[in-house]
């Protein structure tokens, strides 16, 4: 199934131009609904990378729509950008800024700090799993290092 066959109809509901919203993934109006920044398709705006989106495959996402709307809160509530995720060997769920690297323990870090929470349970986040490694969020993939 490509993209436009799964949105088909959320495309038929929007007037003028769309955006994909990267943390919902949802179809929205373009310059109405959304800031640029949060668009999926930000690097590629033009008509040729919306054509090229829509011909590709349809990827389920790792993340539910309420882990992406948690980590959308959580940007906006810490003032950052998180961009990866990890589960560490301890069961924390820990978000990223920017790439981390591995410690000797097998837990990723990175020196200018990472927001965690406790979601040992696996409730939240059940598939980001230590051995899958680093998940790139705008991506939509895990890193493999």
């Amino acid at each position: 199934m490509t993209n436009f066959e799964k949105y088909k109809d959320d495309l038929m509901k929007i007037d003028g131009e769309f955006a994909v919203d990267k943390y919902t993934r949802g179809i929205v109006k373009c310059n109405s609904n959304i800031e640029c920044e949060d668009c999926l398709l930000n690097s590629g705006c033009s008509e040729k990378d919306k054509m090229k989106w829509l011909y590709e495959e349809y990827k389920k996402p790792i993340l539910s729509d309420d882990e992406l709307e948690l980590i959308k809160a959580l940007n906006k509530a810490m003032g950052k950008e998180y961009k990866y995720i990890a589960r560490d060997t301890d069961g924390f769920i820990r978000f990223f800024e920017t790439k981390p690297c591995i410690n000797v323990l097998k837990n990723y870090y990175n020196k200018y700090g990472y927001t965690y929470i406790g979601s040992k349970d696996g409730v939240l986040f059940s598939n980001i799993t230590h051995k899958d490694g680093l998940y790139d969020i705008e991506n939509k993939c895990f890193i493999k290092e």
